[in-house]
């Protein structure tokens, strides 16, 4: 999974790196009415790029089923990312080529930040219930071995199926995890 994200990413910032080279037509502009204005396109660029880097924030905090911080860390990273862009682009006027660039990189972020994002939520997620799960009374790992509490756990021991075709009652079983281990 971790190789999967990795090369995903690589190809984003090889696009992102593709998309920034600027055009050899866009710096030849010489025509005052085709001039752009870079101040907006920069800040609106940075803003967009803000909220993807705030969509990173609630997975590596451990806050991946908390709505508000869905919410919340886009937001802050928007808002961010466009009062930066204000004071990176406002006193002077930036070059079309290199805001409009940001711009378009951002938009071509965002589809792979939010991919990236609830991959990475889910990998989190993957890893508590690992956690959970892994709940030996003696338990070997990375850290080196350790004692705990075992989990406990009970489980049906016949299928709604099988009690219809068969007639047998429902029982349950109790299984009390001795060893765990993880490598």
């Amino acid at each position: 999974m971790r190789a999967y994200v990795l090369k995903c990413l690589a190809a984003t910032l090889l696009m992102a790196a593709i998309v920034a080279l600027p055009a050899p037509g866009v710096l030849a502009q010489s025509q005052e009415g085709d001039r752009v204005k870079g101040d907006i396109a920069g800040t609106v660029g940075l803003g967009l790029l803000g909220a993807e880097l705030g969509l990173f924030l609630p997975p590596a905090f451990k806050l991946q089923d908390q709505w508000w911080a869905w919410v919340l860390f886009p937001a802050i990273g928007a808002a961010g990312g466009a009062l930066a862009g204000v004071f990176a682009f406002e006193p002077r006027d930036p070059e079309p080529a290199v805001t409009v660039s940001i711009l378009g990189a951002s938009m071509l972020l965002a589809v792979p930040a939010v991919v990236g994002a609830s991959a990475f939520a889910s990998a989190r997620r993957d890893q508590d219930l690992e956690r959970v799960q892994n709940g030996g009374l003696l338990r070997f790992g990375k850290q080196g071995t350790r004692v705990g509490a075992p989990s406990i756990t009970t489980a049906s021991v016949f299928s709604p199926a099988e009690q219809a075709r068969f007639g047998f009652p429902q029982r349950s079983s109790t299984r009390v995890a001795l060893v765990s281990g993880q490598f």
